[in-house]
């Protein structure tokens, strides 16, 4: 992660600890680069220590030794450093963790350090043990210690996030506190699907969680290399994407289930990742744009994956160099409105242009059709007969380029390239989350988003999607005739991603 004014906490919940090797502990956090690490689970002395001596940053076992409460502070160079071990007080954030949630039943056992927190300073508390209790009888959900937790924000002096570490990194939710206010809570990773979350939050008390498999990491990282490839690959002295990387493909595809192919595969996709530079697989051109224009980038938020309302258009010009929204703020019930403004801003202006989506042809570009059809049928033939180009089926999909992302997602694959986003402390889900509430109370200014927040996450990626098709229009091709080389980093012959 780039340095900002976020708190970036990776949390390794123990089901995915204990899925991954000393090596692939070195590369998530090499890749993520957080500013503290927390193990929220059941204390592994093996993990801990293993994490530990992977790195410089604070390591969090809420869970370790007789402590009920540890604190945490970073400070305004970006350090997370422990309280009693400094006197700065220039901090961006203050982070809590507790042994557990009976902890909470006394919040001034929580509070009784409280000095020190300066005021508007936001404040991290994490609850490994913390989860949503589920009545299917009554189909209602309750948080335990809510009425703690309302008292221990009210006594302090700024923002309070709770994390919860047995729920989801999906989970994000406004807990009505019954004082008029509410107390966000969000989730750590839970879930026994052995993914790790990279948590982000705010200096305004945001957060967003960013999960990718514990399989993403280490010699799992690289496509082909399942839990029986790296086992043989570990045999035979390849414990690293270095190692795998430095092996000529005769060598590799000698080896017990590997082939040709599969150490073509391998072998490339290892030095993708190890670079972070993209490789052009085939000699396809880039989706052609028209009149030679650079293309205008794309991107919709909408309330959900079977959406009722397209509430924000909007597209980057790299041209210009500006970014045009279409939001609807106003009037959630009447999504013909910001369409059809969409569309007088799009063909009155842009019609002679390429319009490049992130897997447009899975998503965006359906869906806007769906929805012209509805309400601006008017304009149907003309979306029919613009350019429309989806970068990710072109580049992943067909098999044209090799990425160096750990996920195909947009924002993965940008940053894995060099790309820095602007710390908007919001996931798609959760800009369809907040989209929701406000659709079901449009006239209570405490369901209202914050829309210059989310009109910067919908222009961060569009803003990414240009710096990805950048930065493969610049990658290196691969000749195929480099088949008969089995030494070095020229090996080819990939078709698949």
């Amino acid at each position: 992660m780039t340095a900002g004014d976020s708190l970036d906490l990776l949390s390794i919940p123990g089901d995915a600890g204990s899925r991954v090797s000393g090596t692939a502990i070195e590369d998530a956090l090499a890749y993520f680069e957080p500013d503290a690490v927390c193990l929220p689970g059941s204390f592994d002395a093996e993990l801990y220590g293993g994490v530990r001596s992977s790195t410089d940053v604070p390591v969090i076992a809420p869970r370790a030794g007789t402590g009920h409460v540890s604190r945490y502070r970073r400070t305004a160079g970006g350090d997370v450093v422990d309280v009693s071990a400094t006197t700065a007080t220039e901090t961006t954030h203050e982070l809590v963790a507790v042994r557990d949630s009976a902890v909470l039943v006394d919040p001034a056992a929580v509070l009784a350090d409280n000095h020190g927190f300066a005021p508007e300073t936001p404040i991290v508390l994490v609850v490994p043990d913390l989860a949503v209790e589920h009545d299917p009888t009554t189909l209602s959900a309750r948080l335990p210690n809510l009425d703690a937790l309302a008292t221990i924000r009210g006594d302090l002096p700024g923002p309070l996030s709770v994390l919860a570490g047995k729920q989801p990194a999906s989970y994000h939710h406004l807990w009505d506190t019954g004082d008029g206010s509410s107390l966000l809570v969000h989730g750590m990773g839970a879930g026994g699907d052995g993914q790790l979350t990279l948590l982000s939050m705010t200096t305004d008390g945001a957060v967003a969680g960013e999960t990718v498999s514990a399989d993403s990491f280490g010699l799992r990282a690289v496509h082909g290399v399942g839990a029986a490839t790296e086992a043989t690959l570990r045999r035979n002295g390849i414990t690293t994407r270095d190692d795998l990387a430095g092996t000529p493909v005769a060598t590799l595809s000698a080896l017990p289930g590997v082939g040709r192919t599969a150490a073509e595969r391998m072998h490339a996709h290892a030095d993708v990742i190890e670079t972070g530079e993209p490789l052009r697989q085939t000699n396809e051109s880039l989706p052609t744009l028209r009149n030679g224009r650079p293309p205008l980038c794309l991107d919709i938020e909408t309330d959900g994956l079977s959406p009722t309302v397209v509430w924000q258009f909007g597209s980057y010009d790299p041209e210009t160099g500006e970014y045009t929204a279409f939001v609807e703020d106003e009037t959630p019930t009447e999504p013909g409105r910001n369409v059809r403004q969409f569309c007088d801003y799009l063909f009155g202006t842009h019609a002679e242009r390429t319009i490049l989506t992130w897997n447009g042809d899975g998503f965006d570009f359906p869906v806007i059709e769906r929805f012209l059809r509805q309400h601006a049928s008017e304009y149907v033939d003309a979306w029919d007969e613009l350019w429309k180009r989806d970068l990710y089926t072109w580049g992943v999909r067909d098999g044209n380029a090799l990425l160096p992302g750990r996920t195909n997602k947009l924002d993965d694959v940008a940053r894995a390239l060099g790309y820095e986003d602007a710390g908007t402390g919001i996931t798609g889900a959760q800009t369809a989350a907040a989209y929701q509430r406000f659709m079901r109370a449009p006239d209570d200014p405490a369901a209202e988003p914050d829309w210059e927040r989310h009109r910067r996450y919908c222009e961060d990626d569009c803003r990414a999607l240009w710096h990805v098709w950048q930065a493969i229009e610049d990658a290196e091709r691969r000749d195929p005739s480099d088949n008969a080389t089995d030494t070095g980093g020229q090996q080819t012959g990939l078709t698949d991603f």
